[in-house]
């Protein structure tokens, strides 16, 4: 069980949803594409969960780069459908502007744009992906457009008042080179990393700084030192929560007392939130549940962490086929899945997939509030 003693008003809370990687291969765009439902139908069971948080983010694996081939050409006549060249999945990930639309209708505000995937469609593809996120409404972190090299790496989302930073980089983009430095790296640029924390938890006008890394050892089910190390010391610097992802599997929660005596929450994984990794553990993930709220100091604190169990039913539909993302506890199915998480995280902080939320209220490990 994980316990925050941070002081903070418990009238303040705001709820932060987070869930791992959109991460859609070969077989998952062709079930989106042939589906009534669309991409929308993929996360349609769990779409409400995550439009009830006053915030919700995703870690964006790969380009949103309509007509352009994996070898970065242009292709003049519009694609509609999965054909391997545009819109593909692995090694090269490319998608249509219908998932962004689709993440935006489920409520996701943020995404990370900065992955080992970033570059499947070289400089071009990031600039359309930004595009599209800027079109669909969705902000973005980690990733700037060609053109615009003085662009901020961070964004900024508002909910209630308080504004939230948002701070994502990447490990590597697998061996392609980015040329005109589009990408924020995790290790290559770490002293930019910390100071950019550390000038974002500075500004009276941002109540709180989640610094979002994609980093670790695929299908590894704990951190990395190098993991450790880079969370600590980006906590250090001023990040509220940090919220990893590559792996493709859940890695354990940490909660970490920074040196200014706060309580600060780290996970270093969240999984899959979508793919086609059928292995029990790539397919068995969370919704992260993050409460915070206003501390002494005026800003936010974290004052609570839940989680709703979630997996990829590959059999999703009435004739046994079709992939969706459920939330075990509604449906009843996928005990499996539930308990490898279980094992891995405890049971204690399980949230019921149900709304409204109560992290904070309920939550056993919840905050300590400040005296009238």
């Amino acid at each position: 069980m994980l316990r925050f003693d941070n002081p903070v008003l418990p009238d303040t809370e705001v709820v932060v949803a987070a869930v791992g990687d959109v991460l859609l291969h070969d077989v998952v765009q062709r079930e989106a594409f042939a589906s009534p439902t669309g991409f929308a139908g993929l996360w349609q069971p769990v779409a409400d969960l995550l439009r009830a948080a006053d915030v919700t983010y995703a870690n964006l694996e790969g380009p949103v780069a309509p007509d352009i081939g994996t070898d970065g050409r242009v292709v003049e006549a519009a694609v509609e459908g999965f054909d391997g060249y545009v819109y593909s999945g692995y090694p090269m990930f490319n998608y249509p502007p219908a998932v962004l639309s689709a993440l935006a209708q489920a409520g996701v505000d943020v995404v990370s744009t900065a992955n080992n995937h970033s570059l499947d469609r070289y400089a071009i593809g990031i600039d359309r992906t930004i595009e599209g996120l800027r079109a669909a409404g969705i902000a973005h972190t980690g990733t700037r457009k060609s053109d615009a090299p003085a662009d901020n790496w961070y964004a900024v989302t508002e909910a209630h008042g308080y504004r939230i930073a948002w701070l994502a980089c990447t490990y590597g983009t697998n061996g392609i080179e980015d040329r005109d430095r589009q990408v924020l790296m995790c290790y290559e640029h770490r002293d930019l990393i910390l100071d950019e924390l550390a000038r974002l938890s500075a500004r009276p006008d941002i109540d709180a700084v989640i610094f979002t890394p994609h980093w670790g050892e695929e299908y590894a089910q704990s951190p990395l030192s190098r993991q450790r190390e880079l969370a600590h010391q980006a906590i250090e610097a001023g990040a509220t929560a940090v919220l990893g992802s590559h792996p493709h599997v859940v890695q354990p929660f940490e909660r970490y007392r920074g040196g200014d005596g706060r309580d600060r929450f780290i996970a270093y994984s969240l999984g899959n939130f979508v793919s086609n990794q059928r292995t029990l553990d790539r397919r068995s993930s969370l919704i992260l549940l993050l409460s915070l709220a206003e501390s002494p100091e005026g800003d936010l604190s974290v004052a609570g962490v839940r989680w709703v169990p979630i997996r990829v039913n590959f059999a999703a539909g009435a004739d046994g086929t079709g992939i969706a993302v459920e939330a075990i506890d509604r449906t009843g199915q996928g005990s499996d899945s539930r308990a490898l998480l279980v094992d891995l995280l405890g049971e204690e902080d399980i949230a019921p997939p149900r709304v409204p939320f109560t992290v904070l209220d309920n939550c056993p490990s919840g905050p300590v509030a400040m005296a009238p």
